[in-house]
């Protein structure tokens, strides 16, 4: 049976059973959404519905950009694979397919909660002026949050850097088993490149045991600095600067991303970069700029005032 037939059928069903109008126009949009996607596949008939097909749709949904170019909320993809549940279900009832082909295909995850804090630029600048750059551990530690907020990689990833990982003639860092023991390319910008040449050349070189170990950030005993060390130099410098939000490592990881989102990087390349591997995880930093969009606007708008 043809795709178009059997959604037709289970469409004058929904309404021949009472089903509300609303909930048969929801269904009618999300099959016929469904239908578009499954020809792109060449998926015309109901014999050929399987998980992988689905899977696929599944996906597409999490990159689906609404109308106002944001992505499509889970609580909008959820709808969506309910009415395709719904519409499987009725299939596998009327003896149509053999097995349900939904049957595995999982809801999107919930949002996460928003960071705890998220630093202005002015902020940023005045932790980054903190480091005594006349000193060699002063200046190491300038380069480790200048790499912070410039990559928003984690505190793990920065204490891994490996000397042989770097090419700061094209500007980028390669990621050793990253978070989910995954490889990723990261970008830097041209000026902390030109401060991690300085600092392999005029400060690292002469650090004890420097030719020993192969990480880019020592420790005083010349060894490679552990994530918590990456931490409390974070921490110093928050603490010399007096600012009084809850600051971590991921801060600068939270703040980079809000940052360029905000100067209007598209989402997918802020997934890429934060190494995420599903795109429900990035769109956390979209509700935090709305959130502030909407400050905004009560704020600004004349009919806010009327109140």
């Amino acid at each position: 049976m043809k795709l178009t037939d059997a959604i037709r059928q289970y469409l004058n069903t929904l309404t021949a059973i009472g089903r509300s109008p609303h909930t048969v126009k929801g269904a009618k949009s999300a099959l016929k959404e469904l239908h578009l996607f499954l020809q792109s596949l060449d998926v015309n008939h109901i014999e050929q519905l399987d998980h992988d097909a689905l899977m696929h749709y599944r996906e597409e949904l999490a990159w689906r950009l609404t109308p106002k170019g944001t992505p499509l909320s889970p609580r909008s993809q959820s709808e969506c694979l309910g009415h395709l549940r719904a519409f499987c279900r009725w299939l596998v009832a009327h003896d149509l397919v053999v097995g349900d082909p939904s049957a595995k295909i999982p809801n999107p995850k919930k949002p996460q909660q928003l960071p705890k804090a998220i630093l202005e630029p002015r902020e940023i600048r005045k932790i980054l002026r903190q480091p005594n750059m006349s000193t060699a551990t002063g200046y190491r530690d300038k380069v480790i949050l200048e790499v912070l907020y410039s990559t928003a990689i984690r505190r793990e990833e920065v204490a891994n850097i490996k000397q042989q990982d770097l090419d700061t003639e094209s500007g980028y860092i390669i990621i050793r088993e990253g978070k989910g023991r995954k490889d990723r390319v990261v970008p830097m910008g041209e000026n902390v490149c030109q401060l991690i040449d300085t600092y392999q050349i005029g400060i690292r070189a002469d650090w004890i045991n420097a030719d020993n170990d192969p990480h880019l950030f020592l420790n005083r005993w010349g060894q490679g600095m552990s994530p918590n060390a990456i931490w409390a130099v974070v921490n110093k410098s928050v603490k010399t600067a007096k600012i009084k939000k809850p600051v971590s490592t991921h801060t600068f990881r939270h703040s980079c991303a809000t940052h360029m989102l905000k100067n209007g990087a598209p989402i997918r390349h802020i997934q890429e970069l934060l190494g995420h591997v599903s795109l429900e995880t990035t769109q956390i930093y979209t509700r935090i700029t709305i959130n502030e969009l909407k400050k905004i606007h009560r704020q600004y708008h004349p009919r806010e005032q009327d109140k």
